[in-house]
């Protein structure tokens, strides 16, 4: 993949401007003009998500989040997708007229995220995340050396205060909840800077960086402790709920035309057919108290320094899995480097796949990460938290993020640099968690740990919170269910305790989109289901999945599209 150079944000939009302005007098845009032209404007207009990507030429910049410079990325949109819907794509081959859709279907999300959810506006963690972001998309790969991505760090650290302020002023009609979520958010922001961000560059040995660090760090805290302070003076008001024209919108961007009724029908047949498998493996396991069978397994687990020993077994027994069972094409044999989990993202995650931007250039190791147990806990709550981590969990855990889950994905798109800058940049979160969520059905169906029900019911769990997710989000989004009646749900239907229950639900109001997990893996059941019945005794499950990653992550009907030559009900 050839990564083009990147012009200053001037110059790039004179240059945007008059593509346009020239499209009626000369010749028409191509499709490959275009996608260029978006994509520049795109790293331009976010320096934090394009460190991220992997593209290094603006590390030292902080997003402009001024509401008018997000109405012009929005008209700029607005432009880009008039152009593409004017584009004759029909005498270019279908993978690249497919490209289009899925440019197109960026952008609508974007123009969701711009003019219906506006989080600039009504979520205080739009601006938290962005500093976090800034500093550890710069601290978490070597893509260069250490001194040179310290002043990077300092120049992004100076642009923090003034960032903040103006979120401060655009703040408006902000929901108690994401006030609450904020709070939290902010308190680990703010660890994060004090103790992470030094401790990042503490080898560096020049006493002047040192000092300017030390400088824009405690700049960066104050101004950190400012923006806590007028958190705390927010009154709340307006409404985290979307609404069912936005969810509506929300589903259209990843191209799916289905009912919402009918989706939530689907949701709930799910629901309804792992309960039933989750109390069968309870019975597999202790027949005479069923209810018992969780807390079993729970305390099936190693010591807390076995931890990351126990998960690189696990990668090399899932992978084995793999291969001898021929379920999909791995590009290379490696694996990711298991290490613990940063200090900052400790209370967020127990573990989490980091694969490098796609692209990404010189640092390219991919981490799984693993939170360690804290050492300050007493020994009762040192136990749960093992508790938690235990053995058949995190062999699930395993699965969906890395062997055949997300890390696999992250495999894929490192080895296709052939393929379009709309299918590098593709994320479609239909497909990347789906992707990861359905590997964990599949491979107990395979006969993993020959389908072992300890590790059975492990998965059940988590397939049970993925179904609570998605009736949570579109209940309490479209069908006026309550935050208490979506813990309510958590707790009742899919068996989590009642802390867990609360933050689960709550995730919902501020990551709608967490219905994904769910509504991914139906319509990879479902295409795998027709294929299977479409081709009989010609169905290869591995050629399957060769085929649904070699698309890339963008959305299931594109995929679907070119499995199969159709465009059939995805559900």
């Amino acid at each position: 993949m050839k990564i083009f150079p990147r012009p200053t944000t001037r110059r790039l939009l004179l240059a945007f401007t008059a593509a346009f302005a020239t499209m009626g007098a000369g010749p028409a845009p191509s499709l490959d003009s275009l996608e260029k032209a978006h994509f520049k404007a795109e790293w331009a207009a976010s320096p934090v998500s394009s460190t991220q990507l992997g593209i290094h030429d603006t590390d030292a910049k902080l997003d402009n989040v001024s509401i008018s410079a997000i109405d012009a990325q929005t008209k700029r949109l607005h432009r880009e997708r008039d152009a593409l819907d004017a584009l004759d794509v029909s005498a270019l081959p279908q993978r690249r007229q497919d490209d289009r859709d899925i440019l197109k279907a960026d952008i609508d999300l974007e123009l969701i995220t711009n003019e219906r959810i506006q989080p600039f506006r009504h979520n205080p963690d739009f601006y938290i995340t962005l500093a976090t972001d800034a500093l550890y998309s710069l601290i978490d790969r070597d893509f260069a050396p250490l001194p040179v991505r310290m002043k990077d760090v300092i120049a992004r650290e100076k642009q923090i205060p003034a960032m903040l302020a103006r979120g401060e002023k655009q703040l408006e009609q902000v929901p108690a909840i994401f006030i609450e979520i904020s709070k939290e958010d902010l308190e680990g922001t703010i660890v994060f800077v004090r103790d992470n961000v030094p401790a990042a560059f503490a080898s560096v040995k020049d006493d002047r960086l040192q000092a300017q660090l030390k400088a824009s760090t405690q700049a960066t805290l104050a101004a950190l402790s400012k923006f806590q302070t007028a958190l705390n003076a927010i009154k709340p008001s307006g409404t985290f709920v979307l609404g069912a024209d936005t969810i509506r919108a929300m589903l259209a961007a990843d191209m799916v035309n289905t009912p919402i009724d009918t989706v939530i029908k689907a949701g709930r047949a799910q629901l309804a057919r792992d309960q039933a498998a989750f109390h069968a493996a309870e019975r597999q396991i202790d027949r005479r108290h069923p209810d018992q069978a969780l807390a079993e397994i729970r305390k099936d687990h190693v010591a807390a320094d076995a931890l990351n020993q126990l998960v690189r077994t696990q990668l090399t027994d899932t992978q084995g899995f793999v291969m001898s069972h021929n379920l999909v094409t791995l590009p290379n044999t490696t694996l990711p480097v298991v290490t613990d989990t940063p200090g900052f993202e400790r209370s967020m995650i127990t573990a989490a796949t980091d694969w490098p931007g796609p692209f990404e250039t010189k640092a390219t190791t991919s981490f799984y990460y693993v939170t360690p147990i804290d050492p300050k806990l007493s020994p009762a709550k040192a136990e749960e938290s093992l508790e938690d981590a235990n053995t058949p969990s995190m062999l699930n855990v395993t699965v969906h993020e890395a062997m055949p889950g997300h890390f696999v994905q992250g495999l894929y798109l490192r080895a296709n640099p052939d393929w379009s800058l709309t299918r590098k940049d593709g994320r479609s979160y239909a497909t990347t968690e789906g992707w990861a969520h359905y590997t964990e059905q599949m491979m107990i169906e395979q006969g993993f740990h020959a389908q072992d029900p300890k590790l059975h019911l492990a998965q059940l769990q988590d397939a049970l919170l993925r179904d609570c997710r998605f009736l949570a989000s579109f209940g309490m989004h479209t069908q006026g269910m309550s935050l208490a009646d979506a813990t309510k749900l958590m707790q009742q239907e899919c068996y989590q305790s009642s802390v867990m229950a609360y933050k689960e639900a709550r995730r919902g109001t501020a990551d709608p989109g967490y219905y994904s997990y769910l509504l991914g893996k139906l319509m990879i059941l479902h295409l795998r289901d027709d294929m299977r019945k479409n081709e009989g005794k010609a169905f290869s499950l591995k050629a399957f999945h060769d085929g649904l990653l070699g698309s890339g992550l963008v959305p299931m009907p594109i995929i679907r599209r070119e499995m199969t030559g159709r465009n059939d009900p995805m559900l």
